[in-house]
């Protein structure tokens, strides 16, 4: 029994050893830190400047400095004159970009001037294309339209010495209420009160001109309409008809002949009587379906080429292309630029009819002298309500 005892006493405390909580020594973790927190959200920045290049401004010049700026800005030279300048104040042109200017005397190309860009253009820059003459140039009227990446962008009329050269050298545009191709032409410069019928006939035309032809015709100081030119009927002249079922409202008329781009002729007469009393517009079924600013547009249609320009620097060339549908004589558009809020300039068409074509406006915008940009914007009035506005930011000039 005395034995036994301790026996049973070593029992119980290894029992009690193995039964007991072991406590086991832990570092202490640091707090976590929180994952910075990812908020998506959409993207609504837009380009500082429009994708496409912008040209500014075309000057004429017999010098340029070492910037390349115009030193001379001319739109007429004189009759000792080889070397000219077309200066183009460009921006946001990308390296490779190729500038072409094709000069003519009248519709006869007579050289041309080529400039690639060999460094992205940021910020404004003049960019001159040269054109030296082996010959001093002849007295006459002369042109050179500007082409970017073989896409015409705009042109430029000047003259040498007496600006119109000789009889022989002109086209000229004469004006009767019929033309059968042959005969004697009844030209005439008034036509009575009801005339219903007018063609424009462009005598003397140059064998060499290859440009499509389209005419231009306005009444009292608003574009009437564009018209292309007749069936050739005899060589070197061509005509152009207008002629409509109603007489054509009085007033004094004037056309335009261009070759492309490019005016050869321009002429004017007069439909006599008393210019009736303006009445209020009468609201038909005429809408307008869209409105853009743009760079350039298809001469003789007025479509629109290229992006929507939605910011720009001035200076510019610019063009407000309206889609109207079912247009009458009596519909008036109005075209209204306002500058931060103010009305700046209104251009007024009247007296087309169109189905479902393009009006088209040119513009030139002037440059900003402030340090901000200016907001504008530009509105059509359908017969005095408005029909469609958009936005435009000009930004300063460099």
């Amino acid at each position: 029994m005395d034995k036994a005892l301790p026996v049973l006493l070593l029992a119980m405390v290894l029992l009690g050893a193995c039964t007991a909580p072991v406590v086991q020594s832990q570092r202490p973790l640091p707090t976590p830190t929180p994952a910075a927190a990812s908020v998506l959200t959409p993207d609504t920045n837009t380009e500082a400047r429009p994708l496409d290049p912008i040209i500014g401004q075309l000057v004429l010049a017999m010098e340029v400095g070492n910037d390349e700026a115009p030193k001379d800005q001319r739109s007429a030279f004189p009759v000792n004159a080889k070397q000219l300048y077309l200066v183009v104040r460009a921006s946001d042109m990308l390296a490779g970009a190729r500038l072409t200017a094709v000069w003519l005397r009248g519709a006869t190309e007579i050289g041309r001037s080529e400039r690639e860009i060999r460094e992205s253009i940021g910020g404004a820059r003049w960019i001159a294309l040269g054109f030296q003459s082996a010959t001093p140039l002849p007295s006459g009227e002369y042109s050179v339209r500007l082409f970017l990446d073989d896409r015409f962008v705009d042109s430029v009329v000047f003259t040498v010495g007496s600006g119109r050269g000789s009889a022989s050298d002109e086209t000229s545009l004469v004006f009767a209420t019929d033309f059968s191709g042959s005969g004697t032409i009844q030209a005439m410069s008034e036509f009575p009160l009801g005339t219903t019928r007018v063609v424009a006939i462009l005598t003397d035309v140059p064998p060499d001109l290859q440009e499509e032809l389209w005419s231009r015709w306005s009444v009292n100081g608003s574009v009437l309409t564009e018209l292309g030119p007749d069936e050739l009927r005899t060589a070197f002249v061509r005509s152009f008809t207008l002629q409509r079922a109603e007489p054509l409202p009085p007033g004094l008329y004037s056309v335009q002949v261009f070759a492309g781009q490019q005016p050869i002729a321009e002429g004017s007469f007069l439909i006599a009587g008393a210019t009736p009393t303006p009445e209020a517009p009468v609201v038909g079924n005429a809408v307008v379906e869209d409105l853009r600013i743009v760079r350039a547009v298809e001469p003789g249609t007025g479509v629109p080429v290229g992006a929507r320009v939605t910011q720009v620097r001035g200076p510019a060339r610019l063009y407000v292309a309206v889609l109207v549908r079912d247009l009458q004589a009596s519909d008036v558009l109005e075209v209204v630029w306002e500058r931060a809020g103010q009305e700046w300039n209104r251009q007024t068409v009247s007296g087309l009819t169109l189905p479902a074509n393009w009006v088209s406006l040119p513009f030139d915008l002037p440059a900003e002298s402030g340090g901000e940009p200016v907001e504008y914007s530009v509105s059509v009035l359908l017969n005095g309500t408005l029909a469609q506005r958009v936005p435009l930011t000009v930004l300063p000039g460099a």
